[in-house]
């Protein structure tokens, strides 16, 4: 008898932060409208984290924590690894990819990566804190119905957050 081994496919989970009305968007299109790090204005793309606290920290580096209401609720995602390509030598694209306003480079790497639409989701290290990554994911892509959203849950932060 000859055993056939499968190779285990690892899901991961993806976090999104959005005040509730936006929530379910998950069209890109706020990315679309105003452009981010990673994309161009005009370029859909939804924005996820690796882990929900870094998630947190992305909403608060642009915004007073005193507008952290409760009107914030995040969904998890999961994907397939496979789906996600990691970019690792993020230097080569600019060494100053952390600058604030997003240098050109980023954006144009990344709304070209759109365009290619290769994988699912690019993985980049996070500006605000680049041990962890922030998953970029195309909305166009022919396997974005795969990714398995989960409902919206209030983000009930610590009330010490919202002084």
């Amino acid at each position: 008898m000859e055993f056939i081994h499968k190779k285990s496919v690892s899901i991961l989970k993806l976090y999104r932060i959005a005040k509730e009305k936006f929530i379910n968007d998950v069209s890109g299109e706020g990315a679309r409208l105003y452009g981010g790090r990673w994309n161009k204005t005009g370029d859909a793309m939804l924005y996820c984290s690796e882990h929900l606290s870094l998630c947190v920290l992305e909403v608060l580096v642009h915004m007073d924590y005193q507008y952290f209401t409760d009107e914030y609720y995040f969904i998890e995602a999961e994907i397939s690894e496979k789906d996600i390509f990691f970019l690792k030598e993020i230097k080569k694209i600019n060494a100053n990819w952390r600058n604030n306003p997003p240098v050109s480079q980023t954006q144009d790497y990344g709304s070209q990566w759109l365009e290619k639409s290769e994988k699912l989701a690019l993985a980049v290290p996070s500006a605000v804190l680049p041990f962890e990554y922030n998953i970029l994911v195309n909305p166009r892509h022919s396997r974005f119905t795969k990714i398995k959203f989960s409902k919206e849950k209030l983000l009930n932060l610590d009330a010490r957050m919202k002084v």
